[in-house]
């Protein structure tokens, strides 16, 4: 109520200096500004109706600061006269500035040499004294120039995107000292070009610019009214669900805070700027074709500038504009919404490969799928495999593991560490190695994507999470996968499950249950995080209830990040030296990584104690996110590609507790990475294969692994992502050829799979609150530090 009082007398305020100037400015005849003025009056009379709908913030300053500067906008522009007055005299200034510019040439005067006032000629100055001299001259142009009408008017629309854009910024980001100096420049210049290009568009009107000023304001309130109902900002894929947005408003209240009126005076004075340069506009006398012709150039430079630096820089990896998607708010705060919501926009799309064909596509897939059954597919081994399965159906078990790598390859980290021995030392595994993943340090959901469904990172790039992004509804997976064979499966993750979006995702993808943080409230924790011993006696449970086959999907979380917490207890806490020396996180992980090892030895053990046969793939996601410090500290002088790959590796195991035919069962070494994982463990086991799978098998014999990092070739040499054809290769085959044409062909069949035509790609069900790491924090209230 008070900012509807405010506003109000504000209102009148501005009504009544309307009307004097109005009567002062009658026999000139001159109207203009008055329009402005009573858009600046309508501002109040909106700013009254929130007061009293009960929309308006519970605060005393921010409607007294709106109606203050509504007020002194409306009356500059009602009083249009006396503001362009000022504008005139500022500008009159730079004619006498040019008037004083004349200089005598004491350099010829006979008396130059006994002269006490003589101006020294150049040849008599030092250096220094020379380019004193010089700078002095262009800062007294420079004075003059800033004074005429055409750098005026550009002076007034710099301002109004300043202020538009923080118009934008204000509503939802309250402290922009938060800001990366150089995003806030880059977001004030697209918008400001954008105006500007704009505004001579349209023939130097205001009010082409003032309407974008006023859609920065509308987008800034947009983006607190989604932060303050979901605690996630505005992103490009929530374009694709505008209808939806629609139909859910309706069920929330709308109230503005302090900030959003602190933004609505600043969109105001923008507006107030725009006007003012607009009163720059030629009088109809002077304006002829080639003026027309000269402002719809200017305007149309600007406005492709615009639209070239958008897409042809890249901002994920040129500007190193990144979304953390995890917290995705701190990425927005930090970097502003413009360059965060470009960034996101131009990875979020995915790439198409060259050539594509959908029918071409499905052909190809059919025929990868038809080399493994001719070749792979006929062995003894998978026809022995094939028999079992049917008859067993054994349970699968499949743990990702948080955060779990082995450190040892970092030379033993300087201190010793010979890793997880349980987990490297288990003999019996039907198949291990190293794991190349797509994540580092972070990134959880983007592993298991790639476990569940087949389908590389690689194809899709950096800063790209297809669990919040695209429609996987449709995505073959290996819940679904299993389901049609008659298995119960189950989702567990000991967190909130509105993570990741995963609540909608296992939903889609076939999962019978999901189980979350609320499934564990009594469980054991470790530095507040549900054990991962606690997860596998959840696991025990269900499978001493229920002897049908299960297919259960278990993500972790006890080694989650951070590891300065202090939280461990003593007895649990190892204390490496490395180099000599301590480091806490370092150490709090290793013991981390210490207790995994151990729950997963009493795991196993129980296992191999169940009357029913059971299949484990276990497997970590990533790595912390320290090791890069040592990989390039002591790892020197070593191939790129190799240096950059040892980071984004972790480790697998597929074992099982009985024996599998065709496979000895004798931990055979086999380095994949993990969009190969699922499909391996099913070809393994004797599971069915879809013809996705078995091209993706037929696509391994010379595409080992591959990852967002790189890739291997058949001969396990690493390149980079950025090799993209053979240099020295000649007319025969290479290793490499043969990679490179595997990966088009990979790339091609996955694009099919999970976008086939590439329309409507983007997901329609949205996770219901923001990411959370802790699980003892109801989602979306942990505050941004």
């Amino acid at each position: 109520m008070f900012t509807a009082i405010v506003s109000i007398a504000g209102l009148i305020a501005s009504a009544y200096l309307g009307r004097r100037e109005l009567t002062r400015r009658k026999e000139s005849g001159d109207r203009s500004g008055m329009g402005w003025g009573i858009t600046f009056c309508i501002m109040q009379a909106i700013a009254v109706a929130l007061g009293f709908l009960g929309m308006a913030p519970d605060d005393i300053l921010s409607p007294i600061i709106l109606n203050a500067v509504l007020t002194a906008c409306a009356w500059a522009s009602f009083a249009r006269d006396i503001t362009w007055a000022r504008i005139e005299s500022y500008m009159r200034f730079g004619d006498e500035l040019a008037a004083r510019t004349f200089q005598p040439d004491c350099g010829t005067c006979d008396k130059y040499d006994a002269c006490a006032h003589r101006i020294t000629r150049d040849e008599d100055l030092s250096r220094i004294g020379r380019l004193g001299r010089k700078l002095r001259g262009r800062a007294h142009e420079l004075r003059i120039a800033l004074h005429r009408p055409t750098a005026v008017c550009v002076m007034l629309l710099l301002l109004a995107g300043l202020f538009a854009m923080l118009g934008l910024e204000t509503p939802s980001n309250h402290d922009l000292t938060w800001c990366y100096p150089l995003c806030i420049l880059l977001e004030w210049s697209l918008i400001t070009a954008v105006m500007v290009g704009l505004f001579y568009l349209f023939q130097r009107r205001g009010g082409a610019p003032a309407f974008i000023a006023f859609l920065c304001w509308g987008i800034g309130m947009a983006q607190f009214f989604v932060i303050t109902f979901k605690s996630m900002p505005i992103q490009p894929a929530d374009l694709s669900a505008l209808g939806t947005a629609a139909a859910v408003s309706g069920g929330f209240t709308y109230i503005f805070s302090a900030f959003g009126l602190y933004g609505m005076a600043l969109l105001a004075i923008s507006m107030l700027l725009c006007s003012l340069a607009g009163a720059f506009r030629p009088e109809p006398a002077k304006r002829n074709r080639r003026l027309f012709l000269t402002n719809l150039s200017i305007g149309a430079l600007c406005l492709v500038g615009v639209g070239a630096h958008v897409t042809l820089i890249d901002y994920y990896n040129t500007l190193n504009i990144t979304v953390y998607t995890w917290r995705p708010l701190e990425s927005y705060y930090r970097q502003g919404f413009i360059p965060t919501f470009i960034s996101s926009a131009q990875t979020i799309k995915p790439p198409v490969p060259e050539d594509y064909d959908m029918a071409k596509a499905e052909k190809l897939e059919k025929k990868l799928a038809g080399e493994y059954d001719e070749t792979a597919g006929k062995t003894q081994q998978r026809t022995d495999a094939e028999a079992q399965f049917a008859e067993e159906k054994p349970t699968v078990i499949a743990i990702m593991n948080e955060t779990f790598s082995d450190l040892s390859i970092y030379q033993n980290m300087h201190a010793g560490y010979n890793g997880p021995q349980f987990f490297k030392n288990l003999p019996d595994t039907l198949s291990r190695g190293t794991l190349y993943v797509s994540a580092y340090g972070g990134g959880t959901c983007n592993t298991e994507f790639e476990f569940l469904t087949g389908n590389s990172m690689s194809y899709l790039g950096s800063g790209v999470y297809p669990y919040t992004i695209y429609d996987l509804l449709d995505t073959k997976n290996l819940a679904e996968q299993f389901k049609d064979l008659g298995y119960t499966t189950t989702a567990m993750h000991p967190n909130h499950g509105t993570n990741w979006n995963r609540e909608n995702v296992y939903s889609g993808f076939g999962f019978d249950r999901f189980m979350t943080i609320n499934d564990f409230q009594d469980a054991e924790k470790l530095r507040g995080m549900v054990s991962d011993a606690a997860t596998y006696d959840k696991i025990l449970e269900m499978l001493e209830s229920d002897s049908a086959p299960q297919f259960i999907f278990d993500v972790t979380m006890q080694n989650h990040s951070g590891y300065d917490t202090g939280l461990l207890p003593p007895d649990k806490l190892n204390n490496y030296l490395i180099d000599g020396a301590v480091n806490n996180e370092v150490n709090e992980y290793l013991s981390l990584i210490e207790e995994s090892d151990r729950a997963l030895k009493d795991f196993v053990g129980k296992l191999r104690k169940l009357d029913r046969p059971v299949v484990l793939v276990f497997f970590g996601d990533h790595q912390p996110f320290f090791p890069d410090k040592y990989n390039n500290r002591w790892f020197t002088n070593e191939d790129k590609a190799e240096h950059n790959m040892r980071l984004w590796t972790t480790d697998y195991l597929i074992w099982a507790n009985y024996d599998v035919a065709g496979n000895d069962q004798d931990s055979h070494v086999d380095n994949l990475s993990t969009n190969y994982l699922g499909t391996e463990m099913m070809n393994i086991i004797g599971a069915p294969l879809n013809d996705y799978q078995k091209a993706q098998l037929t696509l391994r014999s010379a595409l080992p692994a591959i990852n967002t990092t790189g890739y291997l070739d058949a001969t396990g040499t690493i390149y980079l992502s950025s090799v993209k054809e053979d240099e020295n290769g000649g007319d025969a085959q290479t290793s490499l050829q043969k990679a490179l044409q595997a990966r088009s062909e990979y790339a091609t069949i996955q694009y099919y799979e999970l976008f086939g035509d590439g329309k409507d790609v983007y997901t329609k069900l949205r996770q219901s609150a923001a990411n959370e790491t802790d699980p003892n924090l109801a989602p979306g209230t942990t505050q941004i530090k």
